[in-house]
């Protein structure tokens, strides 16, 4: 979130005297309290893409941070993320909200409940928390991601937080069990987000946990960040702390897993918010993309043998255009150019553009921000959550930034800040977050979201997670008339295909998508597939089974989700 690199973003904090003191002509004076600087958003207007449909969904959830103990510590600024999942297999989405924590009067950390609500199908969700096994206040909770651990074809959960993670098997009756100790996943240490795929190709799914830094609340006695000459405390950066080595766990099929970190030669020097699982140089191996924070990204190339390959610098995927380590934070791949070839999306610190890198094939890339539009408008703003999307289904995926600033007084731009939609007009982005709706209007301490369909008419919905306000559900108003969905269960690999690539075969832009674990910020996304039809077109889609041949399904049903099961469709290469 805050770099060392580049004298802009080091002089907001003076840290015990040793580092410069904010330049008060460029800094906004202290708010004392977020609510404070909170401009109510707009009215509804007919051409509005998303509506915030929060109230009547029945949705009531906050992720809080802990701020009212007047700490200033770094674990406040990381925030929750919001997880979409079919946990009962009823065919709609479940929404899952990790509840942060907070601090006691000695300081010590103390962990709060997060939160499951289930989808009645109906554009209602209901707390079923309690019910579910999930009132859980044992860690203070930052991440999650839904994965089929036991490959049973339920979905189980893996939260993340200060304090290690935590396992819940899902029982197929509704509730999930802690199974944390007999998995062998009782660690220490900040975690963050998480991803989970097969690396090895044994048929089971196996866990990236990310890792921040090092850090006890005793680290900050007697520390004063923030601005000297003011007398302003704020949150101290995370270059003070030495880095959390990223763990990877092997998936032994037996209910327990192994620390693989070693063999797998992972970096200890990451300081790790968002990570993304995903076959990135179409190697048919999967591959991990890491968004870190103060220091340079990592891109861990999978293969037969361990150790994986760190490629990050001789991708083009490390840091800025200009060579420089970023403070990365939220994270995704998609084609955005739509020539068949993934790219990958980091959101950045303030003072530091977001970072579009452009595939340009062999798993090489190029830095594609200002070129495709998107320099400029966050470049005040910390950014988090983010995805690509496509929200007007036009073929062409859009993109979603949430912003919300890490410091309450001294940053360069508010607490709250302003959430964007870039709309992709034929590979270049245009700013639409004023008609995006009442939402984008106003301004958040914004942090995870996930993206996915919630109603099952092929539109993606967002949800969005703050720091101490309530969450927002925003259900998008822009349907297409004719789509497909498609749902992957392999056969032959690990369930749900992670690293599956997908393309419409409409004669006309076949748009390509990619089944991927993790990405976003410490969300779980809707990874069922949806792509927009001509009223022509027919529903054909070619899959490519993550190390394994390819099939082409025909005939698939328009305007619903279709299964799509390893073996049943006709081979690609055939008649």
């Amino acid at each position: 979130m805050l770099l060392g690199c580049r004298p802009a973003t080091q002089a907001p904090n003076a840290v015990d005297g040793s580092a410069p003191a904010v330049d008060a002509s460029r800094s906004p004076p202290p708010a004392p309290q977020e609510a404070a600087s909170r401009s109510p958003p707009r009215p509804p207007r007919p051409e509005d893409w998303f509506e915030d449909v929060t109230e009547q969904s029945g949705i009531n959830f906050q992720y809080r941070n802990g701020r009212e103990a007047e700490r200033y510590t770094l674990l406040e600024t990381v925030g929750g993320g919001v997880g979409m999942l079919d946990y009962d297999q009823d065919g709609d989405l479940d929404l899952f909200f990790t509840g942060g924590g907070g601090f006691d009067s000695a300081g010590k950390v103390s962990g709060r409940s997060c939160g499951l609500f289930r989808n009645d199908g109906n554009g209602r969700f209901a707390d079923v928390t309690a019910q579910a096994g999930l009132e859980d206040s044992s860690l203070y909770t930052h991440g999650c991601v839904a994965f089929d651990e036991n490959q049973d074809g339920y979905p189980d959960l893996l939260v993340t937080g200060y304090g290690g993670c935590r396992l819940y098997r899902n029982t197929r009756e509704g509730r999930f069990a802690d199974v944390t100790d007999q998995a062998g996943l009782r660690i220490e240490g900040w975690c963050t987000a998480a991803a989970a795929a097969d690396v090895d190709r044994d048929g089971w799914p196996d866990l990236y946990i990310a890792r921040y830094v090092q850090w006890t609340p005793e680290d900050d006695a007697g520390r004063f960040c923030g601005d000297r000459d003011r007398n302003v405390r704020d949150v101290c950066p995370p270059q003070l702390y030495p880095p959390a080595q990223d763990l990877l766990f092997r998936n032994l099929g037996n209910g327990r897993f192994r620390n693989v970190t070693a063999d797998a030669g992972l970096s200890d020097q990451g300081r790790a918010l968002g990570v993304l699982a995903a076959d990135v140089n179409q190697d048919d191996w999967i591959d991990f993309y890491v968004a870190n924070d103060a220091g340079v990204n990592h891109l861990y190339l999978g293969g037969p043998e361990f150790p994986l390959r760190e490629s990050g610098l001789a991708a083009g995927v490390a840091g800025s255009e200009h060579g420089l380590a970023e403070g990365s934070m939220g994270v995704d791949l998609g084609d955005y150019n739509g020539d068949g070839v993934p790219d990958l999306w980091v959101t950045n610190f303030e003072l530091e553009d977001n970072s579009l890198y452009e595939g340009v094939g062999e798993g090489l890339f190029q830095h594609a921000t200002i070129r495709a539009g998107l320099a400029g408008s966050c470049f005040r703003y910390v950014g988090f959550g983010t995805g690509f999307a496509d929200f007007d289904s036009d073929g062409w995926l859009d993109l979603l930034v949430i912003n919300g600033n890490v410091f309450y007084h001294v940053g360069q731009a508010g607490f709250e800040q302003p959430a964007f939609v870039y709309r992709n007009v034929g590979g270049r982005f245009t700013d639409v977050s004023e008609q995006a709706g009442p939402y984008f209007s106003s301004r958040h301490a914004g942090r995870g979201a996930a993206l996915g369909d919630l109603d099952n008419d092929g539109a993606v919905d967002l949800v969005v997670s703050h720091l101490n306000a309530p969450a927002a559900v925003l259900r998008n108003r822009r349907p297409p008339g004719r789509w497909v969905g498609l749902r992957l269960q392999a056969t032959r690999g690990e369930r749900e295909a992670i690293g599956a690539r997908l393309v419409l075969l409409d004669g006309v832009q076949e748009p390509t998508r990619w089944v991927t674990s993790g990405g976003g910020y410490l969300s779980q996304f809707d990874r069922r597939i949806t792509f927009p039809l001509s009223e022509d077109a027919d529903a054909r889609v070619r899959v490519e089974w993550p190390g394994r041949s390819a099939e082409v399904f025909d005939d698939l049903a328009p305007r619903r989700m279709n299964l799509v099961v390893e073996g049943e469709g006709r081979p690609a290469d055939g008649p």
